[in-house]
């Protein structure tokens, strides 16, 4: 029974960590957030090259899904938490300044291409970096318990390999599609 409470309970945790993170970083403003989320947090899109959101599109899941195993998956809430304080003190600020600038009578083409882009974000490498980071620390919790010398089935981490390969290539897609959103701003 407590096997499969374990993968619902670190989904609560990830996600309300970084929903706390959000809230916090909304609330304390940009200059701690940037300071304190640098390796898990897409930077703001208004300071890119063309070619930037290829590679943190397809890095920030990765370094997730690294960074969740350590002290076996106890390290992903806070992890997730630092990329909410990132979302919400700098992306979640700047969407509000660029849907404040646009005015329907004249769609200016530089915000809203911004806004584009940092829905795209939210929209699609959070969920692959909360997916990323729940794969690591199941395979940290794994981890956990061969250490420990319980029976863990045969193959049975293999399978979280798998899923990070699909999900690195769908951000590697979504990173190539942001890079040409990006090159038209």
């Amino acid at each position: 029974m407590r096997e499969e409470v374990i993968p619902s309970l670190l989904w609560l945790l990830l996600v309300g960590g970084w929903a706390a993170g959000c809230c916090l970083g909304y609330r304390a403003g940009g200059d701690l957030c940037r300071e304190i989320s640098l390796v898990t947090g897409v930077p703001s899109p208004s300071g890119m090259e063309w070619w930037e959101p290829l590679l943190f599109f397809s890095l920030t899941p990765l370094s997730c899904y690294l960074l969740s195993q350590l002290f076996f998956g106890a390290a992903s809430p806070f992890l997730l938490f630092l990329r909410g304080t990132h979302d919400g003190g700098v992306l979640m600020r700047e969407l509000e300044e660029n849907l404040s600038i646009i005015s329907f009578p004249g769609l200016p083409h530089r915000p809203l291409l911004l806004s584009l882009l940092i829905l795209l974000i939210l929209s699609v490498n959070l969920p692959a970096c909360l997916l990323a980071s729940h794969l690591g620390a199941q395979r940290g919790i794994l981890l956990r318990r061969r250490l420990l010398g319980r029976v863990v089935r045969a193959g049975e981490g293999s399978r979280h390999l798998s899923h990070l390969f699909l999900l690195l290539g769908l951000s590697l897609v979504a990173g190539l599609a942001a890079s040409l959103l990006l090159q038209h701003v």
